[in-house]
This record gives structure tokens, sequence and C-alpha cells, in this order.
């Protein structure tokens, strides 16, 4: 079931679509954000993804969000409107609507942190984020400044993002968060993960981060394709993912 959220800009539409756990049942939910930069969409990083957590036992959706040269804040927008309404048709979706996650990666990792961190309406914020090699820092050493052009359409000094950079921006209602990266990634570096970890911790947030010694970035589920193969141990974070989330009764 795919829905359609807000309106047309610049010939793009905001959809989300919806992947039942074929026994029903009132489940938690995990929304997906595929990565990109926010210049475009990964497609392994999206229905896959979602496949997968169907599997493990969850109800899940992905979130084709708006991309540059779409700027800030129709992003933000997205994300909030894709927690909404999936909280306020939980009943005929079989959602339990105090259990509903958002996963991202990479700049989709941004915008799940993004929506997890920035002021707004309790309907539209979600229990849990999921990070997967995550942009999170513009402050970070090597940051992926890339994202954050695209995102608001200029070419600015790192600081000029301090407040979209949610190691900063991180406070005490961030809900408990999943986050994995690789230690080799030359993309986005781990230190936007491990920064974001420590704050949360400082925070007292539920958190777990996950670090693999060897892969690239832009793994997906570890079967990246003209990757598969390659980098299998990377396709542990789902299940491990999936106990963090059950732990936490979804």
């Amino acid at each position: 079931m795919k829905i359609h959220l807000g309106e047309t800009i610049q010939d793009q539409s905001c959809t989300i679509e919806y992947f039942l756990h074929p026994e029903g049942g009132e489940r938690g939910m995990v929304i997906v954000f595929p990565g990109g930069g926010y210049a475009f969409l990964s497609p392994h990083e999206a229905v896959p993804v979602a496949e997968k957590f169907v599997q493990l036992g969850f109800h899940a959706a992905v979130c084709m969000y708006r991309v540059a040269p779409v700027t800030y804040p129709t992003q933000l927008e997205d994300a909030r409107n894709a927690v909404k309404y999936t909280r306020e048709h939980a009943a005929e979706l079989g959602v339990k609507p105090d259990k509903i996650a958002v996963l991202g990666f990479s700049a989709g990792g941004h915008l799940a942190a993004m929506v997890s961190n920035m002021p707004g309406e309790a309907v539209s914020r979600p229990d849990a984020s999921i990070l997967c090699y995550p942009v999170l820092s513009a402050l970070t050493e090597n940051a992926h400044l890339g994202s954050y052009n695209n995102l608001f359409g200029n070419n600015l000094p790192p600081n000029e993002y301090r407040d979209f950079s949610w190691p900063e921006v991180a406070h005490r209602n961030t809900p408990p968060t999943f986050i994995w990266h690789t230690a080799p990634d030359t993309t986005v570096p781990v230190e936007n993960s491990i920064e974001y970890f420590l704050k949360l911790k400082k925070l007292n947030i539920h958190t777990e981060l996950h670090i693999y010694p060897q892969g690239n970035h832009g793994l997906g589920l570890g079967d990246r394709p003209g990757m598969e193969g390659m980098f299998d141990w990377i396709k542990s974070w789902p299940e491990l993912c999936a106990r963090f989330l059950r732990d936490l009764e979804w």
C-alpha cells in the first residue's frame, strides 16, 4: 500500500509504502529513509530493508522523501508526515502507536536523527531511531558537507550547520537509538556515530553502537549491488537491531 504525503514540489512527491507482516497482529513499525546525500535515494537501502524487517517480525515502510533541488524544511516535513500518518492510522495498519521507529542510511540517517531531535508535535515524533553509517555532524573531521549543501541548497562553512549537527543538538527527549558504522568508512567518517553515541550516553539515552572493523560506505544489508559476498559480516546488523527493538517491546 503506497500513500502520497503532501504536495508535489518541483515534480517530486513524497510517498510512504507499507510492507505489513503477513501474519498481521499489532506490531511495531520501522519506517525506512534511504540514503543518497539528499541528492537521490538508493534503491538497495529502501524496499529490501523493509522486507528484511518484515522477515524479522515487524511491520515496515519506506518513505521516499524529496531531495535536491528541493531543500529544507521539506525533508523534515516528509519525515514528520510519515511518522504522523502511521500513528494516526495505527489501528487500521495493525501498528503499536507507541512503537514507531525511523531507520535511515547515510543522509537518511541524518533525516532520521533530525525528526528525532527537532521540536515538533508529539504525533510526528518517533519512538526510536536506527542510524546506519549516518551523516550526523558537519563539525566532525572530514564531515560529509555535500549532504548539508544539498539539504540547504548552499555551500556554507561547517560551523553554519551547527544547529543540524546532532551530537550538538541531542537532548534528554531524544528517543532510544541503535547505530552502526564501519571503521574504515571514508565517505562518512565513523566519528559521526561515535560522537553521537557519546552524547546520548551522557544524556542517559538508551543507545547501542556497533562498529565493524572492515567495510566501506553504503553497504545496506551487506549485499550492496556489485559488492555481494565482499562484506558478509555486515549482514548481522538487522538481527542485532531487531533484538534492540524487542528489548524495547517492539
